[in-house]
């Protein structure tokens, strides 16, 4: 495959017939993918007991994170199986000749009724209602609402977009953090990555929806989240874009109401991370945007279409942006 097929140009059509699969869930990735194309070759191998004799037999990878450099191998195609490719590309030296896509399915829907379900869950006051629940005590608090309240979400993409539009539902003001800050569907306004601070400053719900990338990583540290006034944080895209010290600092000195954190620089997350026992904190096992199956397979099949007409596939990634 040529470089103009990976970075998305147009390229001479390419047939692929065997397609290695290191994925927790390979058996099953694997049957979907023969039921409908059965003339391709799968190989699932864990990455612990992955040889070299299969990097040279294969030249399609499914995947979630790199089993080793590509280079000196036959694989000239990625796919995640996750819409985030930092697993395939951080620590990596990405091959110009191979391609990278990715499995966006429904994780954008998913991911906003995490942001939303929070969200709720704080103005309703759930958890204190429940608390005096416990307690047998009657204490009436008028409960406070989304409408009105401004929503700032780092990332545009797939997911950001859906998460602007689930509470823009609810009659939020929804402002949008990219790169560039141009504009997108479904935001009120998108500012470029450099008015973050002063964005933070009137949120009242901060939601982080972005790829990680060297760009992104640390993003949010103490000069940041030191300008918040009271808004409640939700994290659902990678851990490694919050520094943690500077987000429980936060939380101590009540520039944040609270936080919805369901990604982590570690994860499981380690028994003595102090992020367990911080007022204010919701802890979810990374399961705002899990991938389904049927997904992955659905998306590997759909830009394989594409690669063998030679066509840019849609979920096609730069792997110099990571996104």
């Amino acid at each position: 495959m040529s470089r103009d097929a990976a970075h998305g140009g147009s390229a001479t059509p390419r047939r692929v017939s065997s397609v290695l699969i290191c994925d927790r869930r390979g058996r099953e990735l694997a049957a979907r993918v023969s039921a409908r194309r059965p003339d391709l070759q799968c190989r699932v191998r864990p990455d612990a007991t992955l040889t070299a004799a299969d990097r040279i037999w294969a030249d399609a990878l499914i995947g979630f994170a790199a089993p080793g450099p590509l280079d000196g191998s036959s694989i000239r195609w990625v796919h995640s199986t996750g819409a985030g490719v930092d697993g395939l590309l951080l620590g990596h030296r990405w091959p110009d000749d191979v391609t990278l896509t990715r499995t966006v399915g429904a994780l954008g829907d998913r991911m906003a009724q995490y942001c939303v379900g929070h969200a709720l869950a704080h103005t309703q006051r759930v958890l204190p209602f429940h608390r005096d629940q416990i307690a047998r005590r009657w204490s009436p608090v008028e409960p406070t609402t989304l409408r009105g309240a401004r929503v700032v979400i780092v990332g545009t993409g797939s997911v950001g977009s859906v998460v602007a539009a689930r509470f823009g539902g609810f009659g939020c003001e929804t402002i949008g953090v990219s790169r560039r800050g141009r504009s997108t569907p479904g935001f009120d306004q998108v500012r470029s990555v450099d008015q973050l601070g002063a964005m933070v400053e009137t949120a009242r719900w901060l939601v982080l929806a972005a790829p990680l990338t060297p760009a992104t990583r640390g993003l949010m540290d103490g000069p940041v989240l030191s300008r918040c006034r009271g808004g409640f944080l939700i994290n659902v895209s990678r851990g490694a874009l919050l520094d943690t010290s500077a987000l429980l600092a936060a939380l101590d000195a009540g520039r944040l109401a609270g936080a919805a954190l369901d990604v982590f620089d570690e994860e499981p997350l380690p028994s003595d991370s102090p992020l367990w026992e911080a007022p204010g904190v919701r802890i979810t096992p990374h399961i705002a945007g899990v991938t389904h199956v049927d997904e992955a397979a659905d998306a590997f099949l759909e830009a394989l279409t594409r690669l063998e007409a030679g066509e840019r596939p849609h979920s096609a990634v730069d792997p110099t942006r990571g996104y």
